[in-house]
């Protein structure tokens, strides 16, 4: 998998809402019920489970939606592999090498979790959107990069933290991340599912930033 990086770009709700300004006539209802409807679908045919969702939608920007929906209200973010590699990233901070060597080994790991129990971080989230949509025939691509959050500070990372989706529609890049859209970790570390849409095709460009 071609892994890109796109460093410092940051999410926020004050980034221009791109879905607004050019798919504001596009009603998203239909495929957002699709996505309910499927509701529960296992990931064992992910061909199987791209056509519930999209072969009944017209448009490539509304079976993205159907996607997106689907993955934000089924896949729970998982607290135990965020911490997990929290920890080596500080334990191995000095030792790059080893931490890819180990984030390697444990990516094998956390997609079958994914597959078998709906659970997983920023990469599985990014990973599973970008499947589906390219079982959809629509161009898609996992970005790496710095995530702010409440417990991070972007001046003192020294390596990439989140990872989210580019995809392509009508010939103009969006960005997209289905991790803050899917909800947040509270205090506890549990998972409080929260769909915001904010972070849904949330930041245009009509550059191609990603290569």
């Amino acid at each position: 998998m071609k892994k890109l990086y796109l460093l410092f770009l940051l999410f926020s709700l004050n980034i221009i809402n791109a879905q607004i300004a050019d798919f504001k006539n596009i009603n998203f209802t239909k495929a957002d019920n699709i996505a309910k409807l499927n509701q529960g679908e296992d990931l064992e045919n992910l061909p199987l489970l791209c056509y519930k969702l999209t072969s009944k939608l017209p448009t490539k920007v509304e079976k993205f939606r159907a996607i997106y929906t689907w993955v934000c209200l089924n896949i729970t973010g998982d607290s135990n592999q965020n911490n997990a590699v929290s920890r080596m990233r500080k334990k191995l901070k000095n030792d790059r090498l080893a931490l890819v060597k180990w984030n390697s080994i444990y990516k094998k790991k956390a997609f079958k979790k994914l597959l078998k129990h709906h659970k997983t971080m920023c990469t599985g989230y990014a990973y599973l959107i970008k499947e589906l949509a390219y079982l959809a025939d629509i161009e898609c691509k996992i970005i790496d990069g710095y995530g702010r959050t409440i417990n991070t500070n972007i001046d003192s990372l020294e390596s990439v933290n989140h990872s989210w989706n580019a995809v392509k529609l009508n010939n103009k890049w969006y960005l997209c991340d289905a991790t803050w859209s899917s909800g947040y970790l509270d205090g506890n570390s549990k998972f409080i599912a929260d769909y915001n849409d904010g972070y849904f095709l949330s930041l245009s460009f009509t550059k191609k930033m990603v290569t």
